[in-house]
């Protein structure tokens, strides 16, 4: 059992830890690599670059051994990955990314970069969504205006009449749709 534990404590240092740590000193701000899938983008890339990370720091303990010392050893490597990870943990804690520390102690809390700007990334990209979906609408209904005139020179009364109503259904549509769109290109800018 105490095997395992060493394995898998092993290659969490090696394989995430440092460079997901790494990561959120880059990236402190919760979806700033994407909206939906931010913890997944934070995980491949942080065992992308813990990888790298345990490269370099294998090279420069190699680099600093001699024949009488051996820094390239289990202890070594796990004091040079386990430093290199409380650094970055610090370093991210400084940038704000980790603001679930004022759980522990409330003078630990750092507020994330996004609350000191003042602009949601999450909103960001909720008024963006809801522009593209705004703007699809308004083509749709564009598109449905031309049918309804089309079909509107109907030699029955009755047909043209309904036609006309949702054409000019479609028209007062169509005047909302532009005016949300306003408001959205205006709360962007």
């Amino acid at each position: 059992m105490f095997n395992l534990v060493q394995v898998l404590a092993g290659l969490a240092l090696i394989f995430l830890l440092p460079g997901y740590t790494l990561v959120n000193v880059i990236f402190p701000r919760r979806g700033e690599l994407d909206p939906e899938y931010d913890v997944v983008y934070r995980l491949a890339l942080g065992m992308g670059l813990s990888v790298v990370v345990s490269i370099f720091v294998g090279f420069m303990l190699n680099a600093i051994s001699d024949e009488e010392s051996q820094y390239v050893r289990s202890g070594p490597l796990w004091l040079a990955l386990s430093s290199l990870t409380g650094l970055f943990v610090l370093a991210g804690w400084f940038r704000g990314a980790y603001p679930g520390a004022g759980y522990i102690h409330p003078t630990l809390y750092r507020p994330t970069a996004e609350s000191r700007s003042g602009v949601s990334g999450k909103k960001e990209f909720a008024r963006k969504r809801a522009l593209e979906r705004l703007l699809k609408e308004r083509e749709q209904l564009v598109v449905d205006l031309k049918k309804f005139a089309e079909r509107s020179s109907d030699s029955n009364p009755q047909r043209q009449l309904y036609y006309r109503k949702r054409m000019d259904n479609t028209r007062e549509r169509i005047d909302k749709v532009n005016e949300e769109i306003k408001k959205l290109q205006s709360d962007g800018v």
